[in-house]
């Protein structure tokens, strides 16, 4: 780490503009400068991006520790959700501020305070004077900056990429959480989705349906998470076949899927992937479809079977779920005319994504895991 005190000092001071230009004179020095130089000397950066929420982030090693600084604030209530989350794995941490200057500039925090008068009392005129103006001033006006220190024992493993990280810390991003309209608890499913099946999620749509503050579409994003999953009951079956016939396919089923779908031009039949998923997920939690045909109107209409009713009235139930998921999967896509639409309230959504959501979880579990 080259870059001194003295040029981070004047580099985040420039950020701010009074009546006579950029702002320039002193930050108040630290009280043990020696112990400052040396933290940002130890400083080993990263990478810098921008999370698919819009957070810019930046990793680095510090004082031991790998850390991921990004641009917004995590709220008290969030703070707990990621201490449980990451059974106290990956929290915020303060840093000196040497850092905090160095991480100001690398990420380019933007002043919150435009008033060439305020800056001139709070900044310009503090920096002026003998003593400098405090560093804790400066952060009150700079963009917020959370830095994450990420336990060697965390809920990633080492081979996760710094990118993967801090996008699942984006989640926790308060104000990403008010784009949307999505339920805590599946919030809190796509959260473990994301650390638990990290080699095979399609992040960007759990993005996309955690952006959108209508239901609908965020219920259209995790169904495409769900058709990501669409060929593997297919491929097992074939693998375990093939294996049966003497054959040694030892190779993980979704590159099996993969390969087969590059040398056959394989496709999945989605009408049917959606039956058999169903049928593999009911025989896992059948009071899933209990529960979704309960709580969510489109399916009420349809008489609800026990799980201690008998197994061919279970499977007719299971197959009028899926019947009556990918017609309403369709009408969205596919908008159809109003007439035609099978009605659905927000609650009615709220209670499909997280079915889903406990689908794909299922699924990831049962044939990808490692």
């Amino acid at each position: 780490m080259t870059t001194n005190l003295t040029t981070l000092s004047k580099r985040i001071l420039n950020n701010f503009t009074d009546r006579r230009g950029a702002v320039t004179g002193k930050i108040t020095p630290p009280l043990d400068v020696g112990k400052e130089v040396a933290a940002l000397q130890k400083l080993n950066s990263g990478e810098i991006w921008i999370t698919p929420s819009g957070v810019r982030a930046f990793d680095f090693f510090y004082d031991g520790s790998y850390c991921v600084a990004m641009t917004f604030e995590l709220v008290d209530e969030e703070k707990v959700e990621l201490k449980i989350a990451s059974a106290d794995t990956v929290k915020p941490v303060d840093v000196v501020g040497s850092v905090y200057l160095y991480l100001a500039d690398v990420l380019k925090l933007k002043p919150t305070l435009y008033d060439p008068l305020s800056v001139e009392q709070f900044i310009s005129g503090p920096a002026e004077s003998t003593l400098g103006v405090d560093l804790e001033v400066l952060k009150d006006h700079l963009e917020v900056l959370t830095i994450f220190s990420v336990n060697d024992n965390s809920i990633f493993d080492k081979k996760t990429s710094n990118k993967y990280v801090g996008n699942y810390l984006s989640t926790f991003d308060a104000d990403f959480k008010l784009k949307n309209s999505l339920s805590k608890q599946a919030v809190k499913k796509i959260r473990e989705l994301f650390h638990t099946q990290k080699k095979y999620l399609p992040e960007s749509n759990f993005f996309e349906a955690m952006s959108t503050p209508l239901l609908k579409h965020a219920f259209l994003e995790i169904y495409r998470s769900f058709e990501f999953v669409f060929v593997l009951p297919r491929a097992l079956a074939l693998q375990t076949k093939l294996n049966t016939l003497g054959s040694n396919v030892n190779m993980n089923v979704l590159d099996f899927a993969r390969e087969c779908y590059k040398e056959l031009g394989w496709k999945r039949v989605e009408r049917d992937s959606i039956i058999r998923i169903f049928k593999s997920y009911a025989d896992f939690d059948y009071n899933n479809f209990v529960v979704l045909a309960s709580n969510s109107s489109p399916f009420k209409k349809i008489k609800k079977v026990t799980a201690s009713d008998d197994e061919e009235d279970k499977t007719a139930f299971v197959l009028k779920i899926s019947e009556r998921f990918y017609e309403l999967r369709n009408q969205i896509a596919h908008q159809f005319w109003d007439d035609d639409v099978v009605k659905c309230s927000d609650n009615d959504f709220q209670a499909l994504i997280e079915f889903t959501l406990g689908c794909i979880d299922y699924i990831y579990k049962k044939h990808l895991s490692n």
